[in-house]
């Protein structure tokens, strides 16, 4: 049965259509596939193979849809046709089928190997790693409607959210990614830092574009310290007053609660 399997997988993700009676590792079309009156086997079998890819095609479209937008459909099933046969799926759920397609673009960028690169394979593939870590965040396991904390909550009992993930880019991929999501059909954008932060609640994701110091805070209670020590490394960091850092505090407090970025410890 494993050798059918490998068989089908090969077949199947090869481009052209195959010769039945030509055998391919010692297997031929007309040996698996049975005939109808209406149609010979190798007509089942392309069926089936266009299908499959058709899915496949649809699957990639699924994970990785602001970059489909941003490639071009053209494009974008022509970079995804090459990753499906170079990596082709070994897992029983297609969730895990674009794991390695950012690496696939990094691997296939047309400037590969220029002393001058270009900017635009860059920015696809920071959206691609992007989109899957997306994919992975909402279907991760995690309990849901945890205790979130609320404005009466001391400092010393914030407790950054079970489904917590800060991102840092070269490109404003998160803020395309939600214009994208938004439909507003956002222009390819030009090379800038970006930081944002992703959660999960209720089964929602929330997006968040945040700046350089908040990042830097949030990654010291990511780290496991308290609220203290992470103001104290603020303002080390940034060169802030004590004063400066409890001002901007009291306003990154309240967001970043209504955000739902925090529970109760």
């Amino acid at each position: 049965m494993g050798q059918v399997q490998q068989w089908m997988q090969g077949m199947v993700l090869q481009q052209g259509i195959a010769d039945p009676c030509d055998p391919v590792g010692q297997m031929r079309i007309i040996d698996v596939v049975n005939s109808s009156q209406r149609l010979s086997a190798v007509r089942h079998f392309d069926i089936y193979r266009g299908s499959y890819i058709a899915r496949l095609r649809e699957c990639m479209r699924n994970q990785f849809s602001a970059l489909a937008y941003a490639l071009g459909r053209e494009l974008f099933e022509a970079f995804a046709d090459q990753y499906i046969e170079a990596y082709p799926s070994h897992s029983y759920t297609l969730n895990e089928l674009g794991r390695k397609f950012p690496g696939f673009l990094e691997e296939t960028r047309p400037d590969a190997g220029l002393e001058q690169k270009e900017s635009w394979p860059d920015f696809m593939i920071e959206l691609a790693g992007f989109e899957y870590s997306l994919s992975l965040i909402f279907d991760g396991l995690s309990a849901e409607n945890p205790d979130m904390a609320d404005e009466e909550t001391p400092d010393e009992a914030l407790r950054l959210s079970p489904v917590f993930h800060l991102f840092h880019h070269h490109y404003p991929v998160c803020r395309y990614y939600l214009e994208f999501s938004q439909k507003k059909e956002p222009e390819l954008p030009f090379p800038v830092e970006s930081w944002c932060v992703v959660t999960r609640l209720n089964y929602r994701l929330g997006l968040f574009v945040i700046k350089p110091a908040q990042f830097f805070f949030l990654s010291c209670l990511a780290g496991g310290g308290p609220v203290s020590l992470a103001k104290e490394e603020l303002a080390r960091k940034f060169h802030f007053s004590a004063v400066d850092v409890d001002e901007m505090w009291q306003e990154w407090r309240e967001n970043f609660i209504a955000s739902g970025f925090f529970v109760k410890g």
